[in-house]
């Protein structure tokens, strides 16, 4: 019996890489990797990004970095997040650049330069309207000012995030776009011309191509996962991961009857129930159990709101299940797809959460 795995198709993601580069280019592609490139496995799937021409990565950590550098990928390598007390030698052995989100952060940078006699590349990044992280664009021009005074300061490159999941979100694009471009003109005129200017998230790369910038930032994207729906036609993706399990036993039930006890679910007709082997230990939400579809033979069929740590359960009518028969939780089967955009929002999560939740221990499988 085929334990619960997660397939990666590494073909998918250069091809995904490839059909976004084609569609903004001539700006390169800053491949976000970062949790263990969403629990996709953060090696392999960084070198089939290198394979499909990625101009740097995205990490979480230094250690992520750091992991890259020892597999042999020489692109510049941008550390999102959790750097701040990390040890400076990390960075200057291993030739990575820190991310800028705050003001404390870039004299941080600029104190570690003075001190140690060498910078990190920074990459400052700008508020300009998603209110989440980033220097305010309300006072762009006095603290580029004070950036462009700081001798010791590599600046890498100047960088937002856009509020953008799909085309209900145009006007407030647009908004900050204007007000990017506004920042990256002030710092221009006193000098700062970094090598890299970067905005558009997935979405963004997807639905607006002709956005400010010498680089596009993409997630979730690659692993062929549209970050919305609205954003779901643009762009042929292939889904990278396939969540599969195997069923390992049936029951024939009659209308009424429960499964796998009255307290769970009754048969509102008659049908057969399923017992799946993969449970909550994987990583997959059990809150999700109840709301979900799963596919068999192609097919959407009912997950049950009863959940183990390692065992689920479905509903099926019309054909009888066997043994061994697989159980996508999401991923492609045949000719149909379940996408994480569809499931995300039954648990009130982000798309890209679901795969970075999968246990380190599930399985992976790496197709090519």
């Amino acid at each position: 019996m085929q334990p619960p795995v997660a397939y990666i198709d590494l073909r998918a993601v250069e091809e995904n890489a490839a059909r976004l580069l084609d569609r903004v280019k001539p700006r390169g592609l800053l491949a976000v990797v970062k949790w263990n490139a969403y629990g996709h496995g953060l090696i392999e799937c960084a070198k089939a990004l290198d394979r499909a021409g990625a101009a740097g990565f995205g990490v979480s950590s230094p250690q992520e970095g750091v992991r890259l550098r020892k597999a042999g990928l020489t692109q510049p390598i941008l550390v999102m997040t959790d750097w701040v007390g990390k040890p400076p030698k990390l960075f200057l052995d291993w030739n990575l650049e820190a991310a800028a989100t705050s003001w404390y952060k870039v004299e941080y940078l600029d104190a570690i330069a003075r001190n140690l006699g060498h910078s990190i590349p920074a990459h400052i990044k700008f508020d300009t309207g998603l209110g989440r992280v980033g220097l305010p664009h309300a006072k762009s021009q006095e603290l580029l000012k004070k950036i462009a005074g700081m001798k010791h300061l590599q600046i890498a490159a100047i960088y937002s995030h856009l509020d953008y999941a799909g085309p209900r979100d145009r006007d407030k694009g647009e908004r900050q776009i204007k007000v990017f471009n506004r920042i990256v003109k002030e710092a221009a005129e006193l000098g700062i011309q970094p090598r890299w200017i970067h905005l558009a998230n997935s979405a963004a790369a997807l639905a607006l191509p002709d956005i400010p910038g010498n680089l596009v930032r993409s997630g979730i994207a690659l692993y062929g996962q549209p970050p919305s729906p609205e954003v779901a036609q643009l762009l042929p993706l292939k889904p990278v991961m396939t969540l599969a399990g195997s069923i390992v036993s049936t029951r024939r039930l009659i209308k009424g009857q429960g499964y796998p006890a009255n307290l769970f679910f009754k048969a509102p007709v008659n049908g057969w129930g399923a017992e799946i082997n993969l449970g909550y230990s994987t990583g997959y939400p059990s809150s999700i159990a109840g709301h979900a579809p799963v596919l068999w033979r192609g097919r959407r069929v009912r997950l049950l709101s009863a959940m183990s740590d390692r065992s689920s359960f479905v509903f099926i009518t019309k054909e009888r299940p066997e043994i061994g028969d697989e159980i996508i939780f999401w991923g492609k089967q045949n000719n149909n797809t379940l996408f994480l955009h569809e499931l995300a929002p039954l648990i009130d999560c982000l798309p890209y959460e679901l795969p970075t939740w999968l246990s380190p221990k599930l399985q992976r499988q790496y197709l090519r």
